[in-house]
């Protein structure tokens, strides 16, 4: 009597094919995770460009806005701050509706200042060691700068002193996201993250751009603009006429 053969039995995983798959199972993790954090990071990065654009868009748009409308007896004015890099103050005066904001869209006291700032974590400035002490130390971490706007009416007070209900500070000395300089002024961020910020006046009889200049109404005024991760400055002109 013949017997049917006996049906061949699975094989099992060899400890080297194991070993293999979960090998090729890691592989295949780490390939998806550096495609998701990558694709992550990405979109950070560039919701960050995006905002630094709409933050420079519209703080262009306000600039043009001040000083193509400059009314009766209104002035610009460029001071020097510092020389090696460049660090000036841009002045308007009598210009009650430029940077405007909030219920009461006029300035009362209008004299507005605008100069980039160090951030408060910012590092102090150093002189730098007699070149004889000098040796191959790494260079000190640039400075967090922010193009600020200052105006005495963020701090408004009635005849006797005292802060108006309305006043956008309510102390003089400010509060935790606000404090007074050396002078007394508060100065409010509108471009939090710059590396460099320059002006020039445009002089029509010497035909020169001018980097300091007094109180005038000059024909045109150049803005270089220098944010950080971008080799070429943004360079704007307006018009004040």
């Amino acid at each position: 009597m013949s017997t049917a053969p006996n049906p061949p039995r699975p094989r099992g995983l060899t400890l080297l094919e194991v070993v293999v798959g979960l090998a090729i199972l890691g592989l295949m993790a780490g390939a998806i995770y550096g495609i998701v954090s990558g694709s992550v990071a990405s979109a950070a990065d560039l919701s960050l460009i995006q905002t630094e654009d709409r933050r420079v868009e519209t703080f262009l748009h306000r600039t043009r806005q001040a000083l193509a409308h400059l009314p009766t007896g209104a002035t610009l004015e460029l001071k020097v701050l510092q020389n090696d890099p460049l660090r000036q103050e841009f002045i308007l005066r009598n210009v009650p509706e430029a940077y405007i904001w909030g219920p009461q869209p006029r300035w009362q006291s209008p004299t507005l200042t605008l100069s980039p700032r160090s951030w408060d974590d910012s590092p102090p400035a150093t002189p730098p060691p007699p070149s004889s002490l000098r040796g191959p130390s790494a260079p000190p971490p640039p400075q967090r700068l922010a193009l600020s706007l200052s105006v005495a009416d963020f701090y408004r007070t009635d005849p006797q002193g005292l802060p108006l209900p309305e006043s956008p500070l309510q102390s003089r000395q400010g509060h935790q996201f606000l404090k007074p300089d050396t002078e007394g002024r508060f100065w409010l961020p509108l471009l939090p993250e710059v590396d460099r910020v320059e002006w020039r006046f445009y002089d029509p009889a010497k035909k020169l751009w001018l980097e300091v200049h007094p109180a005038a109404r000059p024909p045109l005024v150049e803005l270089l603009l220098f944010l950080p991760g971008r080799l070429i400055p943004l360079r704007a002109v307006f018009s004040t006429d």
